[in-house]
């Protein structure tokens, strides 16, 4: 057991900004009881609010982080950051409501952090405040309806210690705030259910509090549009739009946890809602632990990965809520790992006291997705409702559990999304294929362009429409001007038995070029095959083909290690170990090696590294139409001689197949 002289310690360094190895953080947990293995955690996130909102004007009413984005839509009428607050607020109410200490060290003096609240509640909705939040437009959508879900389950969550300390004109300020961000519906996407949260809390608060009042009917209306989004047979996920099959990583949070949140306010007057949410929840929550990787991290795909750990929220709000199907302490391994890697990756800036707004200190500032600013990473504390779970509950006590990549391997099917999710036993890794990801728009594009996404190589990420990075990806190049293009939209996709076949397109320079991929997984191999539909398009133009391997993630001054061979190439960082190779199977003439993707040689694209290398194979069109190559990416390597002879078996059977099929 940790003697409590170790304890001081390990958290000293954690509050310090220090890294705290995955060891001592397992020595921490185990040694502790309920739940202080995450207090390292909540109180840095909680000083660094503290700081940084008593820098940026008295009154917490608003929060500039140090050196962060501002966004137009995400500041007050006095130019300052008020989506910074909202956002700290879910860990705040948790906090407060499982009776954590109140009293905190910021910067050597004590701050009460339900006086932090109260003064939060006080200020922001004040007109008369110098930083009121603002009203938003009463004719059109606004970020503040986004930020008034949080601002009303953070005061349900409080109400019990906070509400009546509130003068009946204060609660009177917050009533026609939230009210006023229910003006303009928004019910063919996830932000239906912001507007649904907001509603539903006020509707309870009324049953005391006669300052408040809700809609029901406009609450009711949001339920059974956020009902039309989901289809039956899809394991329980949502796409967020009536027209385009998106699955990933924000839909894995947003639809599993809000749907819970509004059960968690208001769905004991609403029994059959109530039921057909958490039963969906449940369905999802069935196969939710297979898409964490051994050391906490999950396949990167999807926008907003910078909301980090909200992925957590589904998890906890189920167990909460009795429809978390496995044990205790499965959740609680997938809960403090995913903690642990996210934080050791650099996500805490301890200078600034802040979230990034990047994965990492050296990673690409693309990541940070138009909408994003300084306090919008704060999504993340939505993935710390661990709080309000009794200290008596076995999800504290209960011995962890295995997830399910250190089991076993699995190749885990969705049907209806027409996906998989991967995982190597082995190595840890676990990736997610899906036959139809396409963006919504160039803004996502290389968010959802690559053919696998994998929990151990990071994608790279350009900022520029007519510039975009093929690591796990086909673009097209024009030579001529230098544009280049990957896939925006989809015909149509299937699953396979071990990958997927997808009909896709892609607009070049006024030309629709459509593609056929098969993509084919066997262990962390990779098979992709291409077929040109409309070669003709091609013949006035002169373009090149371009199609890569996993990013390898490389460190400043870390140079890949290379092997190769005709037809063949390997990288491996020497600092991880992990390994990239590729074969070129049919139609391609060049492999080479790729660290920048435009004329300007900027290598800082990667999510985490400040450097990659991508393993590239190059065709002139137009010529051949037919393009297939073989791919393999692992933290843990097998030999060199096992995996080609691996390679050779799996070269001969998926060509052979695909030749029958042609």
């Amino acid at each position: 057991m940790v003697q409590r002289r170790d304890f001081l310690k390990i958290a000293t360094a954690a509050l310090a900004g220090a890294a705290v190895a995955p060891a001592r953080l397992e020595a921490l947990e185990k040694g502790l009881v309920r739940n202080d293995a995450f207090d390292v955690y909540a109180l840095r996130l909680l000083q660094g609010f503290v700081r940084n909102a008593r820098r940026t004007a008295p009154g917490y009413a608003v929060c500039d982080f140090d050196g962060g984005t501002l966004v137009p839509s995400c500041v007050t009428p006095s130019g300052k950051t008020y989506v910074s607050v909202a956002r700290i607020l879910p860990l705040l109410s948790e906090w407060l409501a499982a009776d954590k200490p109140r009293n905190i060290d910021v910067d050597g003096e004590k701050v009460d952090l339900r006086e932090v609240a109260l003064s939060i509640f006080r200020n922001a909705f004040d007109p008369a405040f110098p930083h009121f939040w603002g009203k938003p437009p009463a004719d059109k959508k606004t970020q503040r309806s986004v930020e008034a879900a949080l601002v009303a389950d953070a005061l349900w969550r409080m109400r019990a210690s906070l509400l009546d300390r509130l003068t009946s004109r204060e609660r009177s300020n917050v009533q026609e705030w939230l009210a006023s961000c229910t003006s303009v519906p928004e019910r063919d996407n996830n932000h239906a259910w912001f507007h649904c949260i907001n509603q539903s809390a006020r509707l309870r608060l009324s049953e005391k509090w006669p300052e408040f009042k809700g809609d029901e009917a406009w609450m009711l209306a949001d339920l059974k549009a956020l009902d039309a989004l989901f289809v039956p047979g899809q394991d329980g996920w949502y796409s967020d739009s009536p027209d385009i099959p998106i699955y990933d990583l924000y839909n894995f949070w947003t639809f599993g946890n809000f749907p819970l949140i509004w059960s968690g306010i208001i769905g004991e007057r609403y029994p059959e809602w109530d039921a057909k949410f958490k039963e969906r929840a449940r369905l999802f929550l069935e196969k939710a632990p297979y898409f964490f990787a051994a050391d906490g991290s999950q396949p990167w795909f999807g926008r907003s990965l910078l909301y980090r750990w909200a992925a957590l929220s589904p998890l906890l709000l189920g167990y909460r809520q009795g429809v978390w199907p496995h044990s205790p302490g499965l959740l609680r391994r997938i809960v403090r790992t995913n903690l642990a890697y996210h934080w050791q990756l650099g996500a805490f800036d301890p200078a600034a006291a802040k979230l990034r707004e990047t994965f990492s200190a050296e990673g690409t500032p693309g990541v940070r997705d138009f909408y994003i600013d300084n306090g919008s990473p704060y999504w993340a504390t939505l993935g710390m409702l661990m709080y309000s779970i009794p200290a008596s509950d076995p999800f504290w006590t209960a011995p962890e559990e295995p997830l399910p990549v250190e089991r076993a391997d699995f190749r885990v099917r969705f049907e209806g999304p027409r996906m998989m999710v991967l995982g190597t036993r082995a190595t840890g890794q676990v990736r997610w294929i899906q036959a139809r990801n396409a963006p919504k728009s160039w803004r996502y594009r290389d968010h959802y362009t690559k053919f696998v996404a994998s929990s151990h190589f990071p994608l790279n990420i350009i900022q520029e429409e007519k510039r975009a990075p093929w690591d796990g990806a086909l673009v097209f190049r024009n030579r001529a001007t230098g544009n280049m293009a990957g896939r925006v939209g989809v015909v149509e996709g299937i699953l396979l038995d071990d990958g997927v076949k997808t009909h896709w397109f892609t607009e070049l320079d006024g030309h629709r070029i459509e593609v056929e991929s098969q993509v084919r997984l066997d262990g962390e191999f990779e098979g992709r095959m291409h077929t040109i539909l409309n070669p003709g398009v091609l013949a006035s133009m002169d373009v090149d083909l371009l199609e890569g391997s996993h990013a390898l993630g490389l460190r400043q001054g870390e140079s890949a290690e290379a092997r190769g061979s005709a037809g063949f190439h390997l990288v491996r960082s020497p600092r991880t170990g992990y390994v990239v190779a590729t074969w070129s199977l049919a139609g391609y003439r060049e492999l080479s090696v790729a660290e920048w993707f435009e004329e300007s040689h900027n290598t800082r694209v990667n999510l985490v590294y400040p450097r990659s290398a991508t393993l590239t194979h190059t065709a002139k069109l137009p010529g051949v139409a037919t393009f297939a190559t073989l791919h393999y990416a692992s933290p843990r390597p097998m030999p060199h001689a096992a995996m080609q002879r691996r390679a050779k078996e799996l070269t001969a059977l998926w060509m052979a197949s695909e030749g029958g099929r042609r």
